[in-house]
């Protein structure tokens, strides 16, 4: 087969992806344990078995106090129910662990159920004080562990009278271990310093009760609701039942406990004897503005879709949001998903967040959840809807700076998809770099030349070896990850640039085989790919020139991970014998999802997946269009598939009378994967 040489994909792309902006024996960054330090309040829930159709049997409920040391090692002193244990009565629970946190607030706590076992561990991140996570890689049929745990700084002496503010909270429930009665919902506590709350509208769903056909929800009301403060920090909440509703169909009753973080910005609670968890933020205290959410969210999230055939059942996972902060809610979605029975994955997708003057958003976003953002936008809490249950917590990360050659700890993205700091690096990916003092100059490989390792004197390491480099300013550096880390076994790849000999510091990642990402014609990672027809090399575009059904289109993208033949870091890809992706033709899918007629899953042929011939640091897929199924005239996404990930935030026109990338909601995830390495 003969390709042909798209030197014109460089003008498409104008891979100007700056419009933004092997280690045997390593070990997890561990510079930042000193962020988790002192006397913390914990709720940890965790499904440790499921049904054949993947719903909860076992529910395990900890709490209590945990010490962190600042040093890596934690002691937990608490509580803990477990519905197949002694009837779900409550139980002493103490043990000792490890954590790590890493220069960027991301990092494990390993878990207070098993924690001398790794693949256990709560990923997650550590931001505005609170840590939370998700064990993600208890991947196997007999290794079940879908969990959320926040932990959050414990405040020294509150009072009835100190509690005088109003927090968004969401609660997710696992009523009595089970999904009969499971809920979620959101609702503002607002605390009047006297021991009252006003009253509370509490809206969300409930797997043993109909919600309202149009909105999907239950609203129920609450008055008479009080607390008080305890010696020990703690705050006992009665919660009246709702306005004409029974125990048994309550989303929010009964007696909780609750704990105030330090700064008085969150609250985390429970009921003592019970399977929920809810967490709330401070509720803003201007009126909210798309711009307030502007940044990269920490996320973590546990969920559960009843069902009794083919429902996906349970999940958890941790991640990012990475918000444009702009009016149309701009947003990419990072989540490492992990499902009983299968083997974890990254996850990729656009999404919208419009925000309300309250702080809520518009309408749920493209994974179906409803979220509420705190006060400034520094966090938000968010539940699922319409049969997903889910709770979902994001915490803004901190903004870093730093003097000298300084990369930012936050600021390393896949170059086509913009996936964040939490998504996983593959060899031969194109990444992108943001920091400050990082080259003297502003320089470009030209088009058709090899990528060399030094440009303007500027050098970049990961594991200690050198990066193929294709541009270079003060703030931003794009270069290609070595094929070589292929090799190393830890699963972990540190990032280091030298500027004229002078070194900044390391940036810690995950690494995996593969980490797709499409160029996009915008070059913010969304909306429509920078992708031609195959057959006559011209830019598919709204509306003069969109795909046909049944033509092959070539896409162009990176991170599809080591080649055969195999070919220099850096080199331009071979145009006679091509160098094909080692993860074609057995762990490599593209499908074509229309969101607008409601048909997804649509599988394309694929005809090619390597390096794109003549070009440095480029990959091509060739993938025929489906003939029938999609909708002519609507903005198709097209979904890459690989055994370690799933990326799902790039469309093309299709058919007549194409429309202008708009973007629908859609679920969180199209079905397991089957394969992935463990990190």
């Amino acid at each position: 087969m003969t390709l042909r040489q798209n030197n014109c994909i460089l003008r498409a792309t104008a891979w100007a992806l700056f419009g933004l902006g092997a280690a045997q024996g390593q070990t997890q960054d561990t510079s930042q344990n000193a962020l988790l330090k002192g006397n913390y309040r914990f709720r940890h829930i965790a499904i440790q078995t499921v049904d054949v159709n993947g719903n909860p049997t076992e529910v395990t409920a900890t709490f209590g106090l945990i010490v962190f040391d600042g040093a890596g090692n934690y002691t937990i002193t608490g509580t803990q129910v477990d519905n197949t244990v002694s009837n779900g009565a409550a139980q002493a629970f103490n043990t000792t662990g490890t954590y790590a946190i890493g220069s960027n607030g991301t990092g494990y706590v390993s878990s207070p159920l098993y924690p001398t076992i790794y693949s256990d561990y709560d990923f997650g991140a550590v931001a505005q004080g609170v840590f939370t996570g998700s064990s993600t890689e208890s991947e196997g049929q007999d290794s079940v562990l879908n969990d959320i745990f926040i932990a959050i700084p414990a405040a020294t002496a509150p009072t009835n009278a100190s509690f005088n503010s109003a927090y968004q909270t969401g609660v997710l429930d696992f009523a009595a271990g089970g999904i009969a009665a499971i809920k979620n919902a959101l609702f503002k506590l607002s605390a009047n310093g006297s021991g009252g709350f006003g009253t509370i509208t509490v809206t969300g769903q409930a797997s043993n009760q109909t919600p309202n056909a149009k909105t999907g929800t239950i609203t129920q009301t609450v008055t008479g609701a009080t607390y008080g403060f305890n010696s020990d920090g703690s705050a006992t909440l009665t919660i009246p039942l709702p306005s004409g509703v029974t125990s048994a169909n309550a989303m929010f009753t009964g007696t909780k406990t609750i704990f105030e973080s330090s700064d008085g910005n969150f609250i985390l609670g429970w009921t003592a004897s019970g399977y929920d968890i809810f967490f709330g933020v401070k509720a803003l205290a201007i009126t909210g503005t798309d711009s307030i959410t502007k940044g990269l969210y920490f996320t973590a999230g546990l969920e559960d879709s009843p069902s009794t055939t083919t429902g996906s059942g349970t999940d958890s996972y941790y991640g990012a949001l990475s918000s444009f902060g702009d009016s149309a809610g701009d947003a990419i979605v990072h989540a490492r998903i992990n499902y009983p029975g299968y083997y974890s994955y990254d996850f990729g997708s656009d999404d919208v967040v419009q925000l309300n003057a309250d702080g809520t958003i518009a309408n749920p976003d493209f994974s179906g959840y409803q979220y509420i953002f705190g006060d400034a936008g520094q966090a938000f809490v968010g539940i699922g809807t319409f049969g997903n249950y889910a709770l979902v917590v994001g915490m803004h990360a901190a903004a870093f700076s730093g003097t000298g050659v300084y990369l930012n700890p936050i600021g390393v993205v896949n170059a086509a998809s913009y996936q964040p700091i939490t998504a996983s690096l593959a060899p031969g990916e194109l990444i992108t770099l943001y920091g400050s003092g990082l080259s003297p100059v502003t320089m470009t490989t030209p088009g058709g030349q090899a990528f060399k390792t030094t440009l303007g004197g500027v050098s970049v390491s990961i594991d200690s070896t050198p990066c193929p480099i294709y541009y270079v300013s003060p703030t931003q550096l794009a270069v290609i990850v070595p094929y070589e880390i292929a090799n190393n076994q830890t699963g972990l790849a540190n990032i280091q640039v030298s500027n004229n000999g002078t070194l900044s510091n390391t940036v810690q990642m995950y690494f995996q085989d593969s980490a797709p990402g499409v160029f996009s014609q915008n070059q913010l990672g969304i909306g429509f790919a920078s992708a031609l027809h195959a057959a006559s090399s011209t830019l598919i575009s709204s509306p003069n020139s969109p795909a046909q059904p049944g033509e092959y289109i070539s896409l162009y993208l990176t991170g599809l991970g080591t080649v055969t033949p195999s070919i220099t870091d850096g080199a331009l890809g071979p145009s006679s014998t091509l160098s094909v992706a080692d993860i074609y033709p057995g762990s490599l899918s593209v499908y074509f999802n229309d969101y607008t007629s409601g048909v997804t899953g649509v599988p394309g042929t694929i005809q090619y997946a390597g390096l794109a011939p003549g070009l440095a640091g480029l990959y091509q897929i060739n993938v025929q269009v489906p003939a029938t199924g999609l909708g002519s005239g609507d903005d198709v996404y097209v979904e890459i598939v690989t055994d370690s990930a799933d990326i799902n935030q790039i469309q093309i026109p299709f058919g007549s009378s194409a429309g202008s990338a708009v973007r629908t909601a859609r679920p969180l995830r199209r079905g397991p994967r089957v394969k992935h390495d463990l990190r």
